[in-house]
Order: structure tokens, then sequence, then C-alpha cells
């Protein structure tokens, strides 16, 4: 698999009172435009849904009613949001979801709907690595925050569920997904922390315990296979 050098990536992330584009808002944007002159500009905003958050959103994001009383509403944000994406390459970890909640947007506003295409990260992930073991704290197989801890960028990136954070820890995982699949990264991982248990062929999770790294499977205990990575 090659990823294809494309010269203006729109790196996006939204945060969404729920899960349908049509029913739901979306409360938080931030995007990171990669230009092929080397040129970073960056877009961000909380958006005023015009109805409570629920319980469980504020617990995920941390946003209250109150931080976004006095934000725009997407009538106001709408058309700088789609102007700044542009013709660019939208890429997203899940980026039907992102892309979704976007073009809803756009479609109530009467701004241009985005063009097809696009690079998911969840898809390249689930490419690379068909059955990516669990890190302590990671969350799922191809979470972001997974992710984060697969290429050891845990100390420089946090797992905080906000749209800015969320971008910059994307724009590196990309990197690091685009280096793997160039065959660049000099990494070389073992068969069961990215294909699985290669007893069972379930997910491993991992987990260290006296200073070794331990992979023991999910699938538990039907299959009791551990492993020392």
């Amino acid at each position: 698999m090659v990823i294809p050098n494309i010269e203006s990536l729109v790196f996006v992330d939204v945060e969404t009172t729920g899960l349908n584009p049509f029913a739901e808002r979306i409360i938080e944007i931030f995007m990171l435009k990669l230009l092929g002159s080397g040129e970073v500009e960056e877009y961000g905003s909380l958006i005023n849904p015009g109805r409570p958050l629920s319980a469980e959103i504020t617990a995920i994001t941390g946003l209250t009613d109150a931080d976004l009383a006095d934000s725009p509403k997407e009538a106001e944000v709408a058309q700088a949001i789609r102007e700044f994406i542009g013709g660019g390459t939208l890429v997203a970890h899940n980026l039907t979801f992102d892309k979704g909640f976007l073009n809803a947007m756009f479609r109530r506003t009467k701004q241009p709907p985005l063009p097809g295409g696009g690079i998911d990260t969840l898809a390249l992930s689930r490419s690379l690595f068909p059955k990516l073991c669990v890190y302590p704290g990671g969350g799922g197989s191809h979470k972001l925050s997974n992710l984060m801890y697969h290429f050891g960028l845990d100390g420089l990136y946090s797992n905080s569920h906000r749209a800015r954070d969320d971008v910059l820890l994307l724009v590196e995982v990309y990197r690091h997904l685009q280096d793997h699949a160039l065959g660049r990264s000099g990494v070389t991982y073992p068969e069961a922390v990215t294909h699985g248990c290669p007893v069972c062929g379930g997910v491993m999770r991992m987990d260290i315990v006296g200073g070794e790294h331990i992979l023991t499977c999910t699938n538990e205990p039907t299959c009791r296979e551990r492993l020392v990575v």
C-alpha cells in the first residue's frame, strides 16, 4: 500500500453533540492545513449547538453549556470553515464521521459540499496493522489514542478528546503510518503486536509487568495465549 503524495492536506477533528450527523451538531472544530510550500495554517472554533449538552458529551470533551453559550452558531462559521478547506484533501481518523458532520452543516447553511475522497487514518491503521494490540490507556485497537501509544507519542500528546489536541496528534500519527507504509520507519513490530494472537487470531492486550511487555489474548478465557515481547 502506498499513501499518495498530495500537495495540500487539511487535518480535521470535530467534537459533536452525538453520533448522527443530521440530528446532532458540531460543538468544536479544529483544522490544520499543510500546504505544498511547507506553510501551515490553522483554524479552530467552538460552536454553539443551540441545545444543551448531554452529561455524556460533557464527560468526554470537558465542554459545558457555559463554554459554548457565547460561541458562534454554525450559520456564522460554516462559510469560513468551507473556505478554509477549499480544495484541500481532508485527513481524519474515521473520515466518514467528520466528513458527514461537515457536509450536514454545509447542507443546512447552503455551502458547497466537500468533494469525494480524502485520507482516513483509521482505514490506514487497519490496513497496516490488522489487529493492533491494545495498549494501556489506548481504549481500543485502532483508536487514535491507541496509535499514540503504539508510536510512542504519549510523552508529547494527550488523550484529551478536544479537537486541537486530537488534530496535532493526528498529524504525527499520519506521518508514522505513512513512513511505515513506505518502508522508511526503520521499525519492525512482533507479529502478535500488529496481527493478533498466533493461536486464535484475536486482538492482544499489552501489559507492562515488572518491566516486561506481556501480550495477553483478549479472547480469554477461551484462549489463554500469553507472550513476552
